[in-house]
């Protein structure tokens, strides 16, 4: 089943960054630039996880969750700015799912929309098969040929990422971007380091270099 998500965010990069990289984990993603788009866009389709701004031009955040709760429980992550711990405590009083200070990696946003999916729409976990592998999606849990791989979280996420996207090119910038998070400053080679320590603990043929692009895992 393919899920679908609406991104409510004002500002431009952000909206962009998360509907590109949720796209390439799978999901089918709407966005909207202020809150009247936003609620447009929930009347008149289906949507399984809304992810919204609190900050936003015309509705409010705020305001946009109270209609979107007298009319449905579907599950709402805030994404905002505003790290107060009052303020947000005072946000779950909306009924919201979960919560998430920007800036913020974009595996970490990807793990909050597994989760709450698995929440609310089913119980069991998405694995993926490659060859000798098995990954556990968002779990954290690698397996070569039957045993565990300690992977750090960078690496297993960096893995995760080429997996789902079988056969696509990523550049180095796209895998910092969605991994480390769009506010990351860091150098390139980081990528080039955690791909190296990949094909060390399972195989030096998983990962293809691109050269002069960046990386790839192949279609089975």
């Amino acid at each position: 089943m393919k899920y679908k998500l609406l991104v409510v965010e004002d500002q431009t990069d952000i909206r962009t960054a998360i509907q590109a990289s949720m796209t390439r984990s799978g999901y089918d993603v709407a966005a909207a630039e202020n809150g009247e788009q936003a609620w447009n866009l929930f009347q008149s389709e289906e949507f399984h996880v809304i992810l919204t701004d609190m900050m936003l031009p015309g509705i409010s955040g705020e305001e946009l969750i109270k209609r979107i709760r007298k009319n449905s429980d579907i599950p709402i992550i805030v994404i905002s700015a505003l790290t107060d711990e009052l303020f947000q405590i005072n946000v779950y009083e909306y009924k919201i799912d979960d919560y998430i200070s920007k800036p913020f990696s974009m595996n970490l946003l990807a793990y909050k929309i597994e989760a709450v999916i698995r929440r609310t729409y089913t119980e069991s976990l998405m694995e993926i098969e490659y060859k000798d592998i098995r990954l556990v999606v968002n779990n954290y849990e690698v397996f070569y040929l039957g045993e565990p791989v300690d992977l750090t979280a960078k690496e297993f996420e960096l893995l995760q990422t080429l997996l789902l996207g079988k056969g696509k090119i990523y550049t180095r910038e796209e895998l910092l971007d969605i991994i480390w998070g769009y506010h990351y400053l860091g150098d390139t080679r980081t990528i080039d380091m955690h791909i190296k320590n990949i094909r060390k603990k399972l195989f030096p043929e998983l990962v293809t270099t691109i050269k002069g692009v960046g990386y790839r895992i192949e279609r089975n």
